[in-house]
């Protein structure tokens, strides 16, 4: 027996495509098809799109094609998935802070939001089954799902423990909650080992894995994939149908070649390297910026982002003297459900700010450390 996903009720009105549905009959052994609009399969690059599922293979198994959905961007794959799961009203687990992307589509659906605190080892699950048995006596009605950056999340940077790990494994499998594991960030590891993604430790069950290249290549190439219960990825499918058919073969098949040529590997190695010394360079620059000013974070071992604890400052303040200063960041509020959205104890976020170190250079790193001291002062 499958995991037992609840499914939204857009998702039991959707049907496939009626002319995908009569390709089907085109396929037969000896049938001459003039039906499809189609270019010829024999000029496809098969083994560079089987390189990209070998790559895939790497979080725990091999991946059959219907276990798996190529996405235009790792959003993409939040908005089938909210459009295959939730309903208005339904309850997302978050952590808090989360990635506002995130919020933003899984509001569009008119669900709310129940979060889950974090420290530097991530979502703290402990808390969870208590948290939802609250949420489950306030609403009737258990999450439908939970969302998870589990490796340098955006916006903390935190990676979720091991024994953590596990833990929403086993959660997810007790409670029939399916756990969407995005990791975006695995691949920008600075210090430390690989942990097990929940997928595999899971062995798929409840579990839908997502990554993207848009993080480790560039931001424009919008490919993405999804892993996970052949069911669901059929009907991710069907909900992909009406946004865009399929992602842009153009930018599969460079993707694709990208890898097969071996790039990737190469490539992965110097942006590990080169953006390590960049998170070195932001927590030093601002130790020797701040001096004894009561502002804390964690050193950022992978990712993008440095996130800072003000104390009692408000970080929407801090902003506007900072723009003024001429060095930017994000404040914290937006990393945060409103307290209209959340269902349980809300957080604004006010006393938080988020600093990317991987744009800037380094001499811009320190001159920008320097400037958003002088607004603490």
């Amino acid at each position: 027996m499958g995991f037992p996903f609840r499914y939204s009720r857009a998702a039991e009105v959707m049907r496939p495509s009626p002319i995908r549905e009569l390709f089907k009959l085109t396929q037969r052994r000896g049938m001459i098809s003039f039906a499809g609009g189609l270019p010829d399969p024999m000029i496809f690059p098969v083994e560079e799109f089987a390189s990209c599922a070998e790559a895939l293979s790497e979080h725990g198994r091999e991946v059959p094609p219907e276990e798996m959905i190529i996405a235009t961007g790792s959003q993409q794959v939040m908005d089938m998935v909210s459009r295959v799961l939730l309903d208005p009203g339904d309850v997302v687990v978050v952590e808090a802070p989360t990635y506002p992307g995130a919020l933003h589509t899984f509001r569009s659906t008119g669900a709310r939001f129940l979060p889950v605190p974090c420290d530097e080892n991530g979502m703290c699950v402990e808390l969870l089954p208590g948290l939802i048995a609250r949420c489950r006596r306030d609403t009737g009605r258990l999450p439908k799902l939970i969302y998870s950056i589990i490796n340098f999340s955006n916006p903390s940077g935190a990676c979720l423990a091991a024994d953590r790990r596990v833990r929403l494994a086993e959660i997810a499998r007790e409670l029939a909650i399916p756990v969407l594991e995005d990791d975006p960030y695995g691949e920008l590891r600075y210090a430390g080992e690989p942990i097990p993604s929940v997928f595999s430790i899971a062995g798929g069950e409840g579990v839908i894995y997502a990554s993207s290249f848009s993080k480790i290549l560039a931001p424009g190439v919008r490919v993405a994939w999804a892993i996970g219960d052949p069911d669901l990825i059929r009907r991710l499918v069907i909900a992909k149908q009406g946004m865009d058919l399929c992602t842009p073969m153009v930018a599969q098949v460079v993707v694709s070649e990208y890898v097969e040529r071996g790039f990737l590997e190469s490539h992965l190695v110097k942006i590990r390297t080169h953006y390590a010394v960049k998170a070195r360079s932001m927590a030093t620059e601002m130790r020797a910026a701040l001096g004894g000013r009561p502002v804390s974070w964690s050193d950022p071992e992978g990712g993008f982002f440095l996130w800072l604890d003000l104390g009692d400052i408000d970080s929407q303040v801090l902003f506007a003297r900072a723009i003024e200063e001429g060095v930017a960041f994000l404040p914290g509020r937006a990393f945060y459900p409103g307290i209209d959205e959340t269902q349980g104890d809300a957080v604004n976020g006010a006393r938080f700010a988020r600093l990317c170190f991987t744009f800037a250079q380094p001499e811009e790193i320190a001159e920008g450390c320097r400037r958003l001291a002088r607004c603490l002062s």
